[in-house]
């Protein structure tokens, strides 16, 4: 290194150049022949839920430690976070960006954290009070009604909700084991919707027996109904209304409701869907050996993969191709239950590989109970002579829940067929908004916009790989002795954390990249977004570059 030279003073300096003004008067931006934008995308997550959850914004203020404005974020779109964290098949993670780097962020975990904290903070849900004087009656108190009459409700409509039962909740109660939606949660879910806004409740009404649908189309100005599927569907085998068959459904609902069972040393379950997992595993915890015996194989069944594991985990056997042939039974004793081999087909309507018969093949099992779970059906009975029909299904045209009759609304099971939680709550909530223009004279909603990105679009050399969190569970010898709920959820630093993994698709998280690396200052920082100043920008789109998650895009000058 050479000698350090110092000056005494200015005047030893050496002549320099120095400007004596900044350089704003050189308006480099007339050098540019492309446009940088900011251009907020919806984000994959989003478009996979059937309730349209604006998870990323939940997610990002879940990072801010702003926890009362997620839940109200959350709440727009889905009444019940709570329970739909807990029981939802959880498509969005299907649809999440990070699955392509690592592993998909825990989107229930993280919304049921979000529910739980709005239960057990009050005084966030404030009531909404009664402002319009044209009422609206909602039969069923299932997901889809309760979702109906909460943001009906919200909107200021005084709601009458009709429920055959001595208690609200439908499925969610009779339907779905304490161990995965503990009935304090539901009852405390419940409550937080009925205490929401101006809405009165009626138990003991069922539709058809104690409420008719045409008197209340004449003393409502709008009714929705949303009274699920209420009969198992038959197996069409001789025997089976005797000894030892019992309806899955009817099983749960004794469960639920508290009361003791002993299906006996040895159960078969017949069905793959939600229902048949269920009541294998609370047939594990009465003590059974389990065996669920379905007609496909494992890849076509309908129930939820998670739910499929946990009940291997809890050791259920499963028998894949064979459906029930015939059913013997004696005095007393187990019955012998005769099984027709199966192969898979042609697909059906449903799109899966019809099962039929693989020739002579059979094989028995001898159980104390065989369970039926192949699936659900509605009573059409007390809406069929109003309603256009569908089968058992009340006809609906498009997504709004609109029937044959201009002021009846129907959603949910009842109008689509076995279907989800989280499906239910999204048709309840659009009946509402559909009913609530009807009667207002609101104009139709924008259409949304639903471009989306790909993992192609994000840069990832800004991201760490982590593994997903997984939410804690007990043990398998708890879970087995009784229904106490096996997941326990995250803690406020398993929710940061697994907030913290969220991309935020095409969305802008304010992580500053733009402001930072643009080399002409172009990009002004205001206080909760940014803009460019197009006066100086030159188009070299570092900015476009460096944005981690793509929400800027660009355009030729001049369009």
């Amino acid at each position: 290194m050479g000698e350090k030279i110092t000056f005494k003073s200015y005047k030893e300096m050496p002549i320099c150049a120095m400007s004596g003004a900044d350089m704003t008067y050189n308006l480099t931006g007339s050098w540019r022949n492309v446009r940088p934008y900011y251009d907020f995308k919806v984000s994959p997550c989003r478009l996979g839920c059937p309730a349209m959850e604006n998870i990323q914004r939940y997610i990002f203020l879940l990072t801010q430690e702003k926890y009362e404005e997620a839940w109200r974020e959350l709440m727009e779109a889905n009444p019940m976070p709570s329970v739909t964290g807990r029981v939802c098949f959880h498509p969005c993670m299907e649809k999440c960006t990070r699955k392509d780097f690592d592993q998909a962020i825990n989107i229930p975990a993280i919304e049921r954290s979000i529910g739980d904290r709005g239960l057990d903070n009050p005084g966030w849900m404030k009531k909404a009070p009664a402002t319009k004087k044209e009422t609206v009656a909602v039969v069923g108190g299932g997901p889809a009604g309760l979702s109906a009459a909460y943001y009906l409700a919200r909107r200021g409509y005084p709601v009458t909700i009709f429920e055959a039962d001595a208690v609200l909740g439908g499925t969610l109660r009779w339907g779905i084991p304490e161990y995965r939606l503990p009935n304090d949660v539901l009852d405390r879910v419940v409550a937080q919707i009925v205490g929401s806004g101006p809405i009165t409740v009626k138990t003991g009404a069922a539709l058809g027996r104690d409420v008719d649908l045409a008197k209340l189309e004449k003393e409502f100005a709008a009714v929705f109904v949303g009274v699920g599927l209420s009969r198992s569907r038959p197996l069409g085998v001789a025997g089976e209304e005797g000894r030892g068959i019992e309806r899955g459904l009817d099983f749960l609902r004794r469960v639920n409701g508290g009361e003791p069972v002993n299906p006996g040393r040895s159960v078969a379950v017949v069905g793959g869907g939600n229902t048949a997992m269920d009541v294998a595993r609370c047939a594990r915890r009465a003590g059974a050996e389990v065996t669920v015996v379905y007609r496909r194989t494992m890849n076509e069944m309908p129930a939820i993969k998670d739910e499929i594991e946990e009940a291997e985990h809890e050791g259920v056997r499963f028998r894949f191709l064979a459906a029930p042939k015939s059913i013997e039974r004696g005095a007393s004793g187990p019955l012998t239950v005769v099984f027709q081999q199966m192969k898979l087909g042609d697909p059906d309507e449903s799109g899966r590989r019809r099962p039929v018969p693989d020739g002579d093949a059979t094989f028995t099992l001898s159980v104390n109970t065989m369970f039926t779970a192949i699936g659900e059906e509605a009573d059409a009975a007390p809406f069929g002579k109003l309603l256009e029909c569908d089968g058992n299904l009340i006809a609906t045209k498009g997504e709004w829940g609109e029937t044959s009759r201009k002021k009846i609304f129907a959603g949910g099971d009842v109008a689509t067929g076995a279907a989800s939680v989280v499906e239910a709550v999204a048709a309840g909530r659009k009946a509402a908004e559909r009913i609530s223009r009807m009667l207002s004279g609101e104009p139709e909603p924008a259409a949304e916009e639903t471009g989306t990105i790909s993992i192609e679009n994000i840069n990832t050399a800004y991201f760490t790989k982590g593994k997903r969190l997984l939410v804690p569970r007990i043990p398998l010898d708890e879970a087995l002795a009784g229904y106490r709920e096996i997941h326990t959820g995250y803690d406020d630093r398993m929710l940061r954390r697994e907030a913290d993994r969220c991309f935020s698709c095409g969305v802008c998280n304010f992580c500053d990249n733009c402001w930072v690396f643009c080399p002409d200052v172009a990009v002004r920082r205001l206080e909760a977004e940014y803009e460019f100043d197009y006066d100086f920008c030159k188009g070299c789109l570092v900015c476009v570059i460096e944005c981690p998650r793509c929400a800027i895009s660009t355009r030729e000058e001049g369009k």
